[in-house]
């Protein structure tokens, strides 16, 4: 006798079988690769049984205080431990799976010509669901954003292309960043200078980080001066990030010299994009950070120490 298929369900089933939002479930499945979705024939993504028993195993290793990043690797690692063959592929939570990068960014901009928001969403979910976060900032999403800026430059590509396709990836970023997160890990204050309007790669740096355990806090693009002193002031943060695509951006007015060795006083500084440079650094008293987002920021992860701060019997953020 055939053996009757397991039984699939729309994600808002699932949330109501284990009691979770919608939103959590995709912030866990997209986030740390705990859930892994068919699709139906219509394209719907379908979860089953063993997405069911990895989401209440979520749940009871969250309700033990375990961190959600922590607690979705170990009950993929014991899956992957206990239903392993010896000679049998494990289960299919790639993370490093190959990517055909090529074929990717140009579906991704033939949706984008075509204002498809249902393709490049359609696509963007299967590569989450094929290889890492992280690999999907490195290796697609960033260099889908520079091949729409260079079409843009030799004509290939309207302006209204390039809004389209930066409002959605930052969207996208903005959803990976989403989640209960650490309680505990450093903190990162991740800013924009007063004259530097975006902001994409620093979202992509912030979502690197939290993958890693860290807690941020993001205030985006053109942000005075005075305001990081605010909420450096605020926050205490171990780290005070400030990305900037031209060497410009890092321009220190006059009138903000005196904030700016304030800030370098009162916490760790760095710099990162490709404005960063030496010179930059040195009026900013900061550390340069080489690299793409996902190589910067992963040049903090397991480095990270707590600021010397003066004393002033504040508490540390929560």
């Amino acid at each position: 006798m055939a053996s009757r298929p397991a039984q699939r369900w729309r994600i808002g089933v699932l949330a109501s079988r284990v009691g979770v939002s919608e939103t959590l479930l995709r912030a866990w499945e997209l986030r740390y690769g705990l859930l892994s979705p068919t699709r139906s024939d219509a394209g719907y993504r379908l979860y089953g049984p063993e997405d069911e028993r990895r989401a209440r195993a979520m749940q009871d290793a969250r309700r033990r205080g375990v961190p959600a990043g922590q607690a979705a690797a170990e009950i993929l690692a014991s899956e992957r431990s206990s239903s392993r063959l010896p000679g049998a592929p494990g289960p299919r939570y790639a993370t490093t799976a190959a990517l055909d990068t090529e074929g990717t960014l140009s579906e991704l901009q033939a949706a984008m010509v075509a204002y498809d928001v249902g393709s490049m969403h359609a696509a963007l979910d299967r590569i989450l669901v094929e290889v890492s976060a992280e690999t999907a900032i490195k290796d697609v999403l960033l260099p889908f954003l520079a091949s729409v800026g260079a079409g843009w430059a030799a004509g290939d590509f309207d302006v209204a292309d390039e809004h389209f396709a930066s409002d959605l990836v930052r969207a996208r970023l903005a959803a990976l960043s989403i989640g209960p997160g650490s309680r505990t890990g450093p903190v990162a204050v991740l800013a924009c200078p007063p004259t530097e309007s975006h902001d994409i790669a620093l979202k992509a740096f912030e979502v690197v980080l939290l993958r890693a355990g860290w807690r941020t806090r993001f205030l985006g693009p053109q942000t005075p001066v005075r305001s990081l002193e605010v909420a450096v002031g605020v926050v205490e943060p171990d780290l005070l990030v400030l990305a900037g695509t031209r060497p410009e951006s890092f321009h220190v007015d006059p009138d903000d010299v005196e904030a700016v060795a304030r800030l370098a006083a009162a916490t760790r500084v760095v710099l990162a994009g490709a404005g960063a440079d030496r010179a930059a650094a040195e009026r900013w008293g900061a550390e340069v950070l080489e690299g793409d987002p996902v190589t910067a920021a992963g040049s903090l992860v397991g480095t990270a120490r707590r600021a010397t701060r003066p004393s002033n019997g504040g508490a540390s953020p929560a």
